[in-house]
């Protein structure tokens, strides 16, 4: 039987969340989110003040890697995030890592539950149970009031920041032109285009945000219409280069769409194009909804 996200809580007596288990493990405060199709898909957190020790951690998770089995590491002033390389025990997995870095923790002195991450200072039971990036973990009051109003204005500056959409379209129509030359090539050497339409979404957009375009609905919308504009005209070419001896792009069109396996062949195509096209948009609206998400959003206060 996989050892799953309950018997981690019940062995530690932790708290469940939909997904994820947290609490004070092995004398810190820990966090263990996992979704089956998040990036990443699991993501191990412990809080410990590192602000006079991050490099000497840093070494360490270097260092560590292959023992660890992880994929990959950081390192903030509140504590450390490391992602677990993909195993069907994920909460075992977990397990072993976190006890694995609490040790070493512990061993190097890094400050534990009792101490708020934020000042370096003993909390002496005078802390709240507040989030950052929703995780939990326990702070003194003003610590995190202190915490909250940084990420307020931080938060303030950004969205203060021009959204410079020309220059965003610009750069989502370049993105569509390459996806629809990624399908012109794919349809010339396979007969088989609608890859490109996947490509010509997700790399229109983020050259949109790469060119000064802001994350929002209308870059989502245009991105995806630019990519389905250009792949839909990349099949076409690719229809007319086929027939053109034989007349040109309409006896090219007419002869595609005469019946037999050509023609299923097309209709396929057109039809994974489609969805390629739409499935990568859905994507780029998933990752509009991240980036709008502030750093203010995933702070609050849970008790104390």
């Amino acid at each position: 039987m996989n050892f799953k996200k309950r018997d981690l809580a019940r062995r530690y007596a932790l708290t469940e969340g939909r997904h994820c288990v947290y609490g004070v493990m092995h004398g810190y405060y820990i966090h263990v989110r996992y979704t089956p199709v998040g990036n990443p898909r699991c993501l191990v957190t412990v809080v410990t003040d590192v602000s006079e020790k991050q490099k000497k951690l840093e070494k360490y998770l270097e260092a560590s890697k292959q023992k660890l089995n992880i994929a990959n590491f950081g390192v903030v002033k509140i504590g450390l995030m490391v992602c677990p390389k993909f195993t069907r025990e994920v909460f075992a997995r977990a397990e072993d890592i976190i006890g694995k870095i609490a040790a070493f923790l512990a061993k190097e002195g890094f400050a534990g539950a009792d101490v708020c991450p934020y000042c370096g200072q003993p909390l002496e039971g005078k802390g709240i149970l507040a989030t950052e990036s929703d995780i939990p973990f326990a702070v003194h009051e003003a610590c995190f009031a202190r915490a909250l109003a940084g990420a307020r204005r931080k938060d303030a500056e950004k969205a203060a920041l021009p959204d410079k959409k020309a220059l965003g379209a610009l750069g989502g129509v370049l993105g569509a032109l390459f996806g629809g030359a990624v399908c012109v090539l794919t349809y010339a050497w396979w007969g088989f285009g609608a890859l490109g339409a996947a490509v010509g979404a997700l790399f229109s957009y983020y050259l949109y945000r790469k060119f000064g375009g802001k994350s929002t609905a209308f870059a989502v919308a245009f991105c995806g219409a630019a990519s389905l504009l250009f792949s839909l005209a990349a099949l076409a070419f690719g229809v007319y280069m086929d027939g053109r001896a034989a007349g040109g792009f309409a006896q090219a069109l007419s002869s595609a769409f005469a019946g037999g396996k050509g023609t299923a062949v097309l209709c396929a195509d057109l039809a994974c194009t489609l969805l390629l096209a739409g499935g990568g948009t859905a994507y780029n609206a998933a990752s509009c909804r991240r980036e709008r998400r502030t750093a203010a959003d995933g702070m609050r206060r849970l008790e104390g």
